[in-house]
């Protein structure tokens, strides 16, 4: 059977596509859970960088799916796919249980709703090689003509610069499969984070983690409204203690604090203030915006771009308060019951 492949053009750097060794054992694991909005246009992708780098197997995980994914991915298996059903599984233990069941010595973890440029493998492997790096992969990238959430989100995380870096998203993430085995594979035991934790224990192990833009990817699964934005963070905020210890306080839950201090703050001025109600107001209002603000000049300094403050604004906002919705459903005991 042939299939036919999106093309995505990418521009690499001559010194990449010169040191690039066209022969390499690589092993895609792609986790799914009702991906069928998008593996008819993903899936070509991967097997057309498959085809041109050479010696890649890709092994689908689905986490029982009911829209047909699971039918669609055995049809492919004439194309090379391998399928697995793993119903209930974290997407941490999705991923470690295909790695086990490849061979590469490299290791592709691509989310089902990601396309790949043709030449993504033999670039992240050349990138591997020129720098001793452990892992690689990019920021993700915005389809064409995205939603203004997609952009403006897009806008304050994307560097999109060479540069080592403490972790990647784990739907963009290529990573030599002895330092991944070295530091015991993705914890399984979180719903969510397992990408900034594995990225954690290797530049503890020693290991570097490299950025590379070339190595890129395009995500087409962003939220496209407000109360999507709104549960995506809420589900991405449950894993946020797994980058946390008692001598240690990552800089998203640090900021969390001082919103949810600013919160408790603005509401004590509201009830027991000394102000009019107008000045109780505007205070509890301003003490709102002080955590979402010092966010994105933060970002602005990160990614050297100013897109719009009123967007960005409001994004961080809604963010941090679904993590506070998050941390509220960690602490009662019931994260487990959420979904995005």
């Amino acid at each position: 059977m042939t299939s036919s492949a999106v093309q995505v053009q990418v521009d690499s750097p001559p010194e990449l596509a010169d040191a690039v060794p066209r022969k390499a054992d690589i092993t895609v694991v792609v986790p799914v859970l009702n991906g069928m909005r998008f593996l008819p246009r993903t899936v070509p992708t991967l097997l057309a960088a498959g085809r041109h780098s050479g010696r890649v197997e890709f092994i689908y995980v689905d986490n029982g799916s009911t829209d047909g994914s699971e039918d669609y991915l055995r049809y492919r298996a004439s194309d090379g796919i391998r399928f697995f059903s793993r119903k209930g599984d974290t997407i941490a233990g999705m991923r470690n249980f295909g790695a086990r069941q490849g061979r590469g010595q490299y290791l592709s973890f691509i989310d089902g709703d990601c396309s790949i440029p043709e030449r993504y493998f033999e670039l992240a492997v050349s990138v591997l090689r020129s720098t001793g790096a452990a892992a690689t992969g990019c920021e993700i990238h915005v389809p064409e003509h995205p939603h203004w959430i997609e952009s403006a989100w897009h806008d304050l995380h994307y560097v999109g610069r060479n540069r080592d870096v403490q972790y990647l998203n784990s739907g963009n993430f290529f990573v030599a499969r002895s330092a991944f085995e070295r530091v015991g594979g993705f914890r399984e035991d979180m719903l969510t984070g397992e990408d900034a934790e594995i990225g954690e224990r290797l530049v503890a192990a020693g290991e570097r983690i490299h950025a590379c833009p070339e190595v890129k990817a395009i995500h087409f699964g962003n939220p496209k409204s407000i109360p999507q934005f709104y549960r995506r963070n809420v589900w991405h905020g449950l894993g946020m203690f797994g980058t946390v210890s008692w001598n240690r306080l990552d800089r998203p839950t640090a900021m969390l604090a001082v919103h949810l201090i600013a919160t408790a703050v603005g509401l004590t001025a509201l009830v027991v203030g000394p102000l009019s109600l107008q000045g109780k107001v505007i205070t509890a209002l301003g003490l709102q915006l002080v955590a979402p603000f010092a966010t994105i000049v933060y970002r602005g300094h990160r990614t050297r771009r100013w897109g719009s403050v009123a967007s960005g604004i409001l994004l961080y906002w809604l963010y941090y308060w679904a993590r506070l919705h998050a941390l509220a459903l960690v602490t009662l005991g019931r994260s487990d019951r959420y979904r995005k």
